[in-house]
């Protein structure tokens, strides 16, 4: 079996200037966890998944605060503390940054012909989701996890036929 035997043809991309909120409502709004992203001339660049957007999401934040009375008359002593702010609120002051500041740098792809164990094989040796497909240099689908076990179920069902 090869990787285009299981691949999802139409792929959902992103491009890298857009912003993580746009990122988040195309995720959702197409019921999926990550998307290549591709620059101004379709090549591929790099890779977003929810798992870079709650990474970016800085939902503890530091602060310091005096501490009555202190230890020593003639000093004040600090103590920092670890705030945690609401999700919202965090998500808030990353909305509008770049996707290209969160997005996977190195994507892992498959050229087409590629034999589908060595993919499966690598996806779970590098712990990747999805892998887009590859056919000289031009994005021609994608492979996820979920492709993976549709197609072994399908396999199945032809094997059981024979």
């Amino acid at each position: 079996m090869k990787v285009e035997d299981v691949m999802t043809k139409k792929v959902i991309t992103l491009k890298s200037n857009q912003t993580i909120a746009e990122a988040v409502g195309k995720l959702a709004e197409n019921g999926i966890s990550g998307a290549p992203v591709l620059d101004d001339d379709d090549k591929v660049v790099g890779m977003v998944t929810e798992k870079d957007i709650l990474k970016a999401l800085k939902t503890r934040s530091k602060s310091v605060e005096m501490v009555y009375p202190s230890l020593s008359m003639l000093s004040v002593a600090f103590v920092q503390k670890n705030i945690i702010k609401e999700t919202l609120e965090a998500f808030t002051e990353i909305a509008s940054s770049k996707i290209s500041d969160i997005m996977e740098k190195n994507v892992l792809y498959a050229e087409k012909g590629t034999a589908l164990a060595m993919v499966v094989e690598t996806m779970t040796k590098r712990d990747v989701n999805r892998v887009p497909v590859m056919d000289s240099g031009k994005l021609i689908g994608i492979v996820s996890r979920a492709d993976v076990i549709k197609g072994l179920a399908k396999g199945m069902a032809q094997n059981n036929k024979h």
